[in-house]
């Protein structure tokens, strides 16, 4: 086992988010816009805009060249992100198209992931998707505007939902933030993802303790489960495994109580130097999006209060947290 401190667990933890280096970590352009989501895994999508919307504001903290235009070009014209669910919406790179193969096949055996949608009702918006083409949850409004018991637009947008999830539709663009839906594979023809076959559960476990510790330097096994469909025993049971191959070390920091996890190489790249930068977060930016983390890690106590009545909040509907050093 390592021991690090803290001062070097937060240098470590925030250099792989790329929020410490005067240099950006993924460079400029559309290019590094790539680069940062395949690096951090993804990034969440939120509809809240009060300074900007969750995804454009993350990247922008660390591509300074960013522009909004850059995300959406990779989304419906290159196709080398798609839009499916993380710890929650999300844009994710292409190149891990696979892994989300079982999400989508775990909730399409349930009977519900939010909704519980009738079966015909959903059997009926998949037909009209396959054969109009590109549809928009408002399309499945009845003349008029007035819901019909069957057509009605929350039931539709529901049904929509639920195919979504179970991999059935994909999300083809957005229009002023509205989802445009159409059949998985017109959205995300086979050639531009290099791998369809369903994952195992180690291979996929496995692949979110990389994807974790990538993004992060350093991560407890709840970080890594963090509002996933796996169990506690299931990650440490591959993490012993691979410590047992010196694939992974495990890391005591500083006083704290839980083990952390990262790669032995990562372990040696701990920056010594760091230049002082100031970064408005975003409140869904990857690097605080786990509250329990930023406390024990950072020592810094944050929530969003947009979800707290008024006289429950300390500082306001919308505050950003400010990053400086370390």
């Amino acid at each position: 086992m390592l021991h690090v401190s803290n001062k070097d667990a937060r240098k470590l933890a925030l250099s792989q988010q790329g929020l410490l280096s005067a240099v950006p970590k993924f460079g400029k352009g559309k290019g590094a816009v790539l680069r940062a989501i395949e690096h951090l895994g993804y990034i969440q999508i939120d509809a809240i805009s009060v300074i900007q919307r969750a995804h454009h504001h993350t990247l922008w903290t660390r591509v300074p060249s960013y522009q909004p235009h850059y995300l959406y070009r990779l989304l419906a014209r290159d196709k080398q992100i798609f839009e499916y669910w993380s710890h929650a919406a999300a844009f994710l790179p292409i190149k891990d198209y696979a892994y989300s193969l079982c999400l989508k096949n775990f909730l399409s055996q349930k009977d519900k992931h939010w909704y519980r949608v009738d079966p015909k009702l959903k059997n009926q918006v998949l037909k009209r998707v396959e054969e109009e083409g590109p549809l928009y949850a408002r399309d499945f409004e009845t003349p008029g505007g007035h819901s019909g018991e069957m057509w009605g637009w929350k039931p539709a947008k529901r049904a929509l939902h639920e195919l979504f999830m179970e991999g059935r539709i994909a999300i083809k663009s957005r229009d002023n933030f509205q989802r445009l839906y159409d059949l998985t594979e017109r959205v995300i023809p086979g050639q531009s993802v290099p791998d369809v076959s369903v994952p195992s559960l180690t291979e996929y476990i496995w692949h979110l303790c990389q994807q974790a510790i990538r993004a992060h330097g350093l991560v407890t096994v709840p970080e890594i489960r963090y509002q996933r469909h796996i169990s506690k025993g299931q990650v440490e049971r591959l993490l012993r495994n691979k410590i047992s191959q010196g694939e992974i070390t495990e890391v005591k920091v500083g006083n704290s109580s839980p083990s952390y996890y990262s790669f032995p190489e990562l372990m040696e790249e701990v920056p010594r130097r760091v230049i002082k930068q100031m970064h408005f977060l975003s409140p869904f930016d990857n690097a605080i999006i786990q509250r329990k983390r930023v406390k024990e890690l950072f020592d810094f106590e944050y929530q969003t209060e947009i979800y707290y009545p008024v006289h429950k909040r300390r500082y306001g509907y919308f505050s950003l947290p400010i990053l400086f050093g370390t």
